[in-house]
């Protein structure tokens, strides 16, 4: 819980079921800022903030404001319930330039009237200067005399807006002539249409009627706010003149006053109306899930267009280059260092760990350390990355409503721009192990040379022999074994050896080197698996919570 919603927790008795409608709402605006229309956001937060607001103010104090057009009889209503003559009355010309507050008992109301923006010379402590008892009854109430809705004059039009979003309750006051003037349901009746609890209907100048159309001009008043969608409308019937209806009305006041439930429903009232409207956009859809599949074809799409059967075959035949340089027999495995390795060709030969780890830390747009000569990939192959990604934005837009809809394709399409450079990269900061030498080869080496030393010596002993023949002298003393000189057996044997241990060093070389291809295929994918997720499968993700999270809340805004 943030913001202003924390800051009043617990400071209004009874205020837990709006301060959770508040919270809702405040979550789903934020779940929905940059997706949903900022128009209705920017309300959204206006009715957070002035929730908050009249929440931290006074819990005792009821706001009811008479609103009426001009010649209405507001003003004289208003009178009559003060029973003061606070408000002047007019006939032809509306009076009330500024907003009057008449405040019932001893309950300070200076900061709640000065956040409504009533000026303090209108201000009056009533309790004190009434006679009549009944007084009492009405204690915490604050009765507001508003300026006409329908004044010639913009300012006190204006004022009128502005409060009608303020009060806790609203009295509105029609004669007659004027229940039906379209101003009056259009600009402000209809929109408020949910905030049915909070308002009370007067037909006033009701001595000016027979009885017969009175009756008359309730029924179709009450026929017009029900076309409003006002269900159930409270209509009473008055007279300032003759006080007729003033009881009844001194009642609901009473009554409004007593629950000190107004404000709270007013605020949820507000809270529902916005939420309503960004319900008609978020939509209420189940959320879409992305599961192991849909990565993994992705996967596959981008191991083909990011030449992974290229690096894998690279790494088979570099190991065995590698192998056979390390592990051949000494007379002929320089020969292999003719033929290039094929991981150098693509500029993949040994990265150096602390430049595989920058490349993890930099994002494909900083990756100036290190680029690949893999080759570009084909037209097909890129048609199956776009197919794998259409078909994840698909299946994550699926029965969203348009504005989530629009944003989970732009968050994916975001992504999908840099995709091609990272999917370079991410091969170029996989581990290939041109780095690791297998422990056998070190054995292997240390064999081969000692069998062609062994060679070696045997080939001089018997050149030495030769020598000594040609010289005609006395043969040295030769060694045998099995009738066979040791010379002649340590030169055939170093030879005939050393071909063997490297025709097995082959055998090993050729099961190592598809293992080390296995490896490294995995870890290409592993890696791509990443780039699939960042780029987009995690935006997709972020925007169906975002939307579960706006839409749930709205639901709980709502309820």
């Amino acid at each position: 819980m943030t913001g202003i919603v924390e800051a009043v927790k617990g400071l209004v008795r009874g205020s837990a079921d709006v301060l959770t409608k508040i919270e809702a709402l405040q979550e789903a605006a934020a779940a929905g800022r940059g997706r949903l229309d900022p128009v209705v956001l920017s309300e959204a937060a206006q009715i957070v903030d002035r929730a908050g607001q009249r929440l931290k103010m006074s819990g005792e104090l009821t706001v009811v404001a008479l609103a009426g057009a001009t010649g209405s009889g507001k003003s004289s209503l208003f009178n009559a319930i003060t029973e003061l003559d606070l408000a002047a009355v007019g006939v032809r010309r509306p009076t009330t330039s500024m907003p009057l507050a008449c405040v019932w008992g001893d309950e300070p109301a200076g900061e709640l009237l000065n956040w409504l923006g009533i000026p303090r010379r209108h201000q009056v402590a009533h309790r004190s200067s009434l006679e009549d008892p009944r007084s009492e009854e009405l204690d915490g109430l604050v009765l507001l005399d508003l300026p006409d809705h329908d004044s010639t004059e913009m300012e006190h039009r204006l004022i009128v807006d502005r409060l009608v979003e303020l009060v806790d309750a609203l009295v509105w006051v029609v004669d007659p002539q004027k229940y039906a003037d379209a101003a009056l349901h259009n600009r402000y009746l209809k929109p408020l249409s949910s905030h049915a609890g909070v308002m009370v209907f007067v037909l006033n100048h009701a001595d000016e009627l027979t009885e017969e159309e009175r009756t008359t001009c309730l029924s179709d008043f009450t026929r017009l706010l029900k076309a409003d969608g006002i269900n159930n409308p409270v209509i009473v019937a008055t007279s300032a003149t003759t006080g007729a209806g003033l009881d009844e009305l001194r009642t609901l006041m009473v009554k409004r006053v007593k629950d000190k439930k107004a404000a709270r429903e007013r605020l949820a009232a507000d809270v529902e109306r916005v939420a309503d409207r960004m319900a008609a956009q978020c939509g209420d859809a189940k959320t879409p899930t992305l599961d192991k599949s849909d990565s993994e074809a992705l996967v596959g799409a981008l191991a083909e267009a990011a030449g992974v059967p290229v690096v894998v075959d690279a790494v088979r035949r570099s190991y065995l280059q590698r192998a056979r340089s390390a592990t051949g027999w000494p007379v002929t495995k320089w020969l292999v260092r003719f033929k290039p390795d094929p991981l150098r060709r693509l500029h993949l030969d040994r990265v150096p760990k602390a430049q595989r780890r920058e490349l993890r830390r930099t994002t494909a747009e900083e990756v100036t350390l290190a680029r690949t000569s893999l080759p570009a990939a084909t037209p097909v192959q890129r048609a199956r990355v776009d197919t794998a990604v259409r078909s994840i934005t698909t299946k994550a837009a699926t029965g969203l409503s348009r504005p989530w809809a629009d944003s989970v394709r732009s968050a994916i399409r975001r992504g999908e721009e840099s995709l091609g450079d990272e999917l370079d990269t991410a091969v170029a900061r996989t581990d290939l192990g041109g780095e690791r030498v297998p422990r056998w080869w070190t054995a292997a080496r240390f064999v081969q040379w000692t069998l062609f030393l062994v060679a070696l010596a045997g080939g001089l002993w018997l050149g030495a022999l030769a020598g000594f023949a040609y010289l005609q002298l006395n043969d040295p003393p030769m060694p045998e074994w099995q009738d066979i000189p040791l010379a002649t057996l340590m030169l055939l044997g170093g030879v005939v050896l050393g071909l063997v241990v490297a025709g097995m060093c082959r055998l090993f070389a050729a099961v190592g080197a598809k293992r080390r291809a296995s490896t490294v295929d995995k870890a290409l994918r592993t890696e791509l698996a990443i780039v699939a997720e960042s780029h987009v499968i995690e935006p997709a993700r972020t925007e169906l919570q975002a939307y579960s999270s706006c839409r749930d809340n709205l639901t709980k805004a709502r309820s």
